[in-house]
């Protein structure tokens, strides 16, 4: 294929943008996506709150909202949420920017209802749309910025020379060829690494690949300890397992429904006794794994969540007053009919919850162009970390994957405007290539899906919702061994080289492997609990020093991690902090 000015790993919402911007700036652009392009990613699943200030809501996109809420109570809500942790520059952009570009959005025909207060914010900035449409309307764009495509490609590596990115290495899926692309820039906008938990809320492309693919070009990480996991997902039928559907009928739409442990006392009155099952996300996720951990939990490893003193009409006017871009009507969610569910709830019916891994507040250190610190490489969306500190506050995300679509988009045709094509190094390309072939070509007795379950075995046991030393020294100890003796081993019992599914999973085992350590490190060196991040034997903030950052590079083929103080100024208004 012939060299091209811009790469975007990842057709999620905000790869879609980057790959729009960047082309309709003049780059040669091309978009690689491990699935299809505008029918995969994180984007799909987004529930539809997109944050935008009331005084923004109001006066440029007509929606009923807060007339008196500013850009800067937006942006003193994230970053308290956040725990102080944030990267300021990122958040300014962030709250400042996403206005203009939800107005671009509806311009261009996509739906949406007025804001909803979600737990975090002090009024409702969760402006509703679905995320299946914002995908459709930003591939339409895509299509009209004639964006390159190549659908069912798998990134894998990123080569450069002299530290300087020259080209994208990865497998297409279709010809089953090892493939190398020359560039001048990439953009990295492949999402999360939700997959190395056993039970998450996001597809199961999310391995961590741009973990992967930020760490071998020689970029950093930042706070990788801080995942998110969303309570209240469905625990049971298997089926169902992980599906949001709970979470939307309850906290995340302000309905006052009930957590419960298995005596039926409401126990978040012990962690949050103001805003109970309102409080944001990281904390309910701790108090529903603390209730299971000491033995008060359902027989599937949850809580309850109880609907029972409500009346009835109260939850069938939900799909009025929050589903109305969603359900239309019905309780269809995501494919499924819960009709049958909601029935049993308005009978009295507890559901039993647990907690899905849904997001990584840490990920690829950018700056505020969603630049790294390697020449020609940027990130974007969730892939990139620092915006939301230790927690994410719902909506953030569909604000975070808009504004920073853009800036990277933009930023990686000015610097690809400004840059000559790197060569390819022959021994370089060589070394991507006979890694990427060594799971078809061994004859190891380890499978992927194998070792896709220790890794999730031992995330969910070590480095789950809540931690301690111990944990984590262990999980260290088997993600080493994991390493040294196991991904050898791993191998793909069909030779077929098109379309081969588990040659995929082979090669994404590095990927989960890299994040799962990654996570370990950054959790076992943040001595605290923060937001997200609780440790068991240091259960409170340690806000005695400076709050700090932890980075994660690779040196000499391990995984280092060091500190930087965090910026504290507290609160900074956006126009201070651009």
């Amino acid at each position: 294929m012939e060299p091209v000015d811009v790469i975007v790993v990842g057709s999620g919402g905000a790869g879609l943008l980057a790959a729009c911007v960047a082309a309709e700036m003049g780059c040669r652009t091309l978009l690689v996506s491990k699935g299809q392009v505008a029918r995969s990613g994180a984007t799909a699943t987004i529930t539809g709150d997109t944050c935008v200030d009331g005084h923004t809501a109001v006066h440029e996109l007509g929606l009923k909202a807060d007339d008196t809420d500013t850009q800067d109570a937006f942006f003193e809500d994230t970053v308290v949420a956040g725990k102080f942790i944030n990267d300021r520059r990122l958040v300014a952009a962030m709250v400042s920017e996403i206005g203009p570009e939800v107005k671009r959005l509806r311009e261009d025909g996509l739906r949406m209802s007025d804001p909803v207060l979600t737990p975090g914010h002090r009024t409702a900035r969760g402006v509703w749309f679905s995320g299946m449409e914002l995908m459709q309307v930003l591939r339409k764009r895509a299509l009209k910025a004639e964006v390159k495509v190549r659908e069912e490609f798998f990134a894998t590596d990123i080569l450069t020379t002299n530290g300087v990115v020259a080209a994208l290495g990865g497998l297409d899926l279709r010809s089953g060829a090892v493939a190398c692309i020359q560039t001048r820039t990439v953009v990295i906008a492949c999402g999360g690494g939700m997959m190395v938990y056993p039970v998450q809320t996001a597809p199961e492309e999310l391995t961590g690949d741009g973990y992967r693919l930020a760490l071998s070009a020689g970029a950093e990480l930042i706070d990788m300890e801080m995942v998110q996991f969303l309570p209240c997902v469905l625990a049971e039928p298997q089926i169902w397992r992980g599906i949001q559907f709970p979470w939307l009928l309850g906290p995340q739409a302000g309905v006052r429904a009930w957590l419960l442990n298995r005596y039926g006392e409401r126990f978040m009155d012990r962690w949050d006794p103001e805003r109970m099952e309102l409080s944001t996300r990281d904390v309910i996720a701790i108090a529903c794994m603390k209730e299971v951990l000491e033995g008060r939990g359902g027989p599937n490893g949850g809580v309850f969540l109880s609907w029972a003193h409500l009346p009835g009409n109260i939850i069938d006017f939900m799909q009025d007053w929050s589903f109305k871009t969603q359900m239309r009507g019905q309780w269809r969610w995501e494919g499924f009919d819960f009709a049958g569910l909601v029935e049993e709830i308005k009978a009295g019916r507890a559901v039993e919850v647990i907690s899905g891994s849904h997001f990584f507040m840490g990920g690829i250190a950018v700056d505020e162009n969603c630049a790294t610190r390697v020449p020609g490489l940027y990130a974007c969306g969730e892939a990139a970390g620092g915006a939301h500190g230790a927690n994410r506050l719902s909506g953030n995300a569909g604000s975070q994957i808009l504004v920073q679509g853009r800036r990277a988009g933009a930023a990686a045709a000015a610097h690809a405007a400004a840059t000559g094509q790197e060569t390819v190094r022959c021994d370089s390309w060589e070394s991507v290539s006979t890694g990427l072939m060594a799971p078809l070509e061994r004859d190891g007795e380890l499978r992927p899906f194998e070792f896709r379950e220790r890794i999730q075995e031992i995330a969910q046991h070590h480095v789950g919702v809540v931690r301690t030393g111990a944990s984590l020294a262990a999980a260290m100890d088997e993600v080493r061994d994991l390493r040294e003796n196991a991904l050898p081993q791993v191998s793909c019992r069909s030779k077929e080289r098109r379309y081969n599914k588990e040659w995929v999973e082979a090669i994404e085992c590095e990927s989960l492997l890299d994040t799962l350590a990654a996570i370990a490190l950054g959790a076992d060196g943040r001595t605290e609990s923060r937001g997200a991040h609780y440790r068991e034997d240091f259960p409170t903030e340690d806000n005695g020093t400076t709050p700090a950052n932890g980075f994660i590079n690779r040196c000499n083929g391990a995984l280092v991690r060091t500190t930087r103080p965090a910026d504290c100024r507290r609160m900074a208004c956006p126009t201070d902090a651009a």
